[in-house]
């Protein structure tokens, strides 16, 4: 391997440890939705992200509107 290729391979790991860990980053932080589906408990009210919760069925609950 020569200097060049040594380069531009150090380069394209930097940049993908960059990205991955951006996307760590972002996931870790509630930055970025992973799902837009429930993984919680059935009830939102029990639910530790009901507040902040933004799926329909938890702006139901707190709109007092019957879950559909």
């Amino acid at each position: 391997m020569n200097r060049k290729e040594f380069f531009m391979k150090s380069g394209r790991w930097v940049i993908l440890s960059g990205i991955v860990g951006l996307s760590v980053f972002l996931a870790r932080n509630d930055k970025v939705a992973i799902s837009r589906n429930c993984s919680g408990p059935s009830l939102c009210r029990n639910c530790g992200k009901y507040s902040q919760c933004e799926l329909p069925q938890a702006n139901n609950q707190r709109n007092g509107r019957k879950e559909s």
